[in-house]
């Protein structure tokens, strides 16, 4: 019978205790907390049912489950969005269904806030307790029973679990119901409920109170900390971000506490082959706010055509962008790769079985982070010998490369980008002023003349931000300011020599934008012009200057003006008027469009 189905292929599920016609089926805990079928062979019948439903050794796929259609989601209710684990997808879904007076079946802590269990929710107080994940396994014995029950009693249902979940239901139904959703998420795995059950205990010990709540991932310090929080009785309050977290430092990266059959998950497949609708984080999202990036994006994808005919009645309740698979792949490999098995599992088990939560984390890691610190040091190594053959070769500080790359806390980079200093680059910082560096390198005094003492100089003055999203050049002999509290953004660009750049309140260049020698940029004439009764009339105003763009030499831009992509403005000029796309433009004083419908290239020009 189920009992003798292997360690590393029960999903604990706890189907086959429901599809048993004689409840001879209970289950025992092994030693890493998770639950094993424990067959009754006095009351059983040998039917055969349990192992003939088990989704681990017979389960088929649904039929009309396709290629999903992907988006990027959050709720427009911020309460919402705040308090759910991501963008709040769950949510929209669920509270369509109580509206519609069906009910949802999902996933609430017990009354311990260390285990959890499937309920059945029926109205919006039920959801407030369904919101949220929980990160570890929840006990599945009855729900398919009772979900059963509310389909022929011809209730909508929306059943939400893991795959694993979703599969065991599919399995016990053996048929397709037109009330019946099926929702699952991006599942890197199924934690031990022993483990999570230490991890409580150990803080109410700290805090000298039982726990009165648990969320997992609060946003008190944003979607990407992975933070958690637990309300203790006595009015204590704990929160903990990912780096200091060590529930989230053992499951992310280590699996420490992983179900054995997570390692060889069935169910990590594109197209999906357990939901009409998958939900996660939206990991790795390009191209978003800030706030967004705050507050939580949910990934969706609806993968039937009936997934996709219930979003268009619910997609009213969410800001929603078109995105492709590949993108939530990029950030979410637990779609298709399983986590790879340790011994460190081994040994966490062992050492928990006598000591705390955290000791037992930590000494797991332990060699870890020993065998990290010895590959990190011969990294180290080799990078520092790059660097020195770059920078004797190149005319570049090597005092001033790894301060700016490695110390500064004014520059943040991403990625590979680097800071270039040349032996002329000065960089002045402002009280909390910050460089956010990705995408190419930024170099500073670049082309200096052999013998020459032409400095660059940069300058950030307090509160500016500069957002150089895709490096840069700045020859010798140039001029980047940007004021107080002002603002400057710029794609890939270059400067020439004797060229100025000062933003008093905002410059953006776009992608691929060249200043040629002697070039003025300023969005402010920095000096008040007064009308009769005292008030400045000529206040900054922003300068754009859009994507492929060619300033040649002698020019200057003043402030408000906008300049059109793909445009070349010659020699002489003085912009203050806005140059539509395409243009060329001359003109000594007001700048005059001669020709429309024209591009211009980096490459010199032949003869």
């Amino acid at each position: 019978m189920i009992d003798k189905i292997k360690k590393e292929e029960c999903t604990g599920c706890k189907m086959c205790a429901d599809i048993c016609p004689k409840n001879s089926i209970t289950f025992e805990c092994a030693k890493d907390g998770f639950w094993y079928p424990k067959v009754n062979y006095k009351t059983c019948i040998n039917c055969g049912l349990c192992l003939k439903k088990c989704p681990s050794i017979h389960y088929t796929a649904p039929s009309e489950y396709e290629e999903p259609e992907v988006y990027a989601v959050w709720s427009k209710d911020k309460d919402v969005r705040i308090s759910s684990t991501s963008g709040g997808g769950f949510w929209e879904f669920a509270s369509f269904f109580i509206e519609q007076g069906g009910c949802v079946a999902g996933c609430v802590f017990d009354s311990d806030w260390k285990s959890a269990r499937h309920i059945i929710g029926y109205d919006m107080d039920d959801l407030e307790k369904l919101k949220g994940s929980k990160y570890f396994q929840s006990d599945t014995e009855g729900i398919y029973l009772k979900v059963k029950k509310e389909l022929d009693n011809q209730r909508m249902v929306l059943f939400c679990g893991t795959p694993c979940q979703n599969a065991a239901l599919h399995s016990f139904l053996g048929k397709s119901y037109e009330n019946l959703y099926f929702m699952d998420f991006i599942c890197r795995s199924i934690n031990s409920p022993l483990a999570f059950k230490k991890y409580i205990s150990e803080l109410e010990e700290m805090n000298g109170a039982k726990a009165k709540k648990v969320q997992l991932k609060n946003k008190k310090y944003g979607w990407n900390s992975l933070a958690t929080r637990i309300c203790f009785e006595n009015g204590k309050e704990c929160v903990e971000v990912k780096e200091n977290n060590y529930w989230v430092k053992g499951f992310i990266s280590n699996d420490l506490y992983t179900r054995e059959s997570c390692y060889q998950c069935q169910y990590r497949k594109i197209p999906r082959i357990t939901a009409d609708i998958t939900i996660g984080d939206f990991w790795g999202i390009t191209g978003q706010s800030s706030e967004n990036m705050f507050y939580g994006i949910s990934a969706l994808m609806l993968n039937s055509k009936r997934a996709k005919a219930l979003f268009s009645k619910v997609k009213d309740r969410f800001v929603y962008q078109p995105r492709k698979i590949a993108e939530v792949l990029s950030g979410n490999p637990a779609l298709r790769n399983n986590p790879v098995r340790t011994k460190k599992q081994d040994k966490f088990f062992e050492l928990i079985q006598s000591h705390s939560f955290t000791y037992s984390v930590k000494q797991c890691l332990k060699e870890d982070i020993l065998s990290k610190s010895f590959r990190n040091l011969k990294r180290i190594c080799r990078r520092l010998k790059h660097i020195c053959n770059f920078v004797l070769n190149n005319n570049i500080s090597l005092s001033k490369y790894i301060y700016y790359n490695y110390f500064c806390k004014h520059i943040i980079r991403s990625g590979t980008s680097k800071v270039i200093p040349h032996k002329k680059a000065i960089i002045n910082f402002g009280k909390n002023s910050k460089i956010y560096l990705s995408g190419r390198d930024l170099e500073i005094g670049f082309n200096q003349l052999r013998g020459s003492k032409s400095e660059t100089h940069v300058r950030l003055d307090e509160n500016a931000v500069w957002n150089c999203k895709n490096g840069g050049l700045l020859f010798y002999n140039t001029v980047l300011e940007i004021k107080p509290n002002a603002q400057f953004s710029s794609g890939f660009f270059s400067m020439n020599g004797g060229s100025v750049v000062i933003a008093h309140r905002r410059i953006v260049f776009g992608e691929d934008v060249m200043l040629g020698r002697n070039i003025i940029v300023y969005d402010s004439d920095f000096h008040s012009l007064l009308d009769t009764n005292g008030v400045a009339y000529n206040v900054p105003k922003d300068v754009i200057i859009e994507d492929h763009v060619w300033l040649t030499s002698n020019i200057t831009v003043l402030k408000g003006v906008v300049i059109g992509k793909d445009s070349l403005i010659t020699a002489q000029t003085v912009i203050n008027k806005n140059i539509p796309e395409h243009s060329i433009v001359v003109g000594k004083s007001m700048g005059q469009v001669i020709k429309d419908e024209v591009s211009w290239d980096r490459q010199t020009c032949p003869f």
